[in-house]
């Protein structure tokens, strides 16, 4: 799987390569712990919607809620087999942790 990580408050759009996709994530939380959500769009290289995610995460950080929506998009990738994909996200834990790994 080819994944590129964008943070999303500094990196403007760009066009897409061709034959790859683009997934924005967020996860949030209403305090700090308190109730969490998650949110992400997938989108083709054209920018046409394939996929709205959304839900409830349960009671959590602000942290915790990125990591998990992150969490749940790799997941759903993996799932359906989806290879060359752009992500971008705004929380800064999740780029330093995926730049460590990388």
């Amino acid at each position: 799987m080819n994944i590129l990580i964008r943070d999303s408050e500094h990196d403007f759009w760009h066009p897409l390569p061709k034959g790859f996709l683009k997934l924005n994530i967020d996860g949030s939380s209403k305090g700090n712990s308190g109730t969490t959500g998650h949110s992400e769009v997938l989108r083709d290289e054209r920018g046409n919607i394939l996929f709205i995610f959304y839900g409830h995460l349960g009671r959590a950080t602000n942290n915790m809620a990125e990591v998990l929506a992150m969490e749940h998009c790799l997941e759903f990738l993996i799932q359906d087999n989806r290879h060359n994909v752009i992500v971008e996200v705004n929380s800064k834990l999740i780029i330093s942790l995926v730049k460590r790994i990388s």
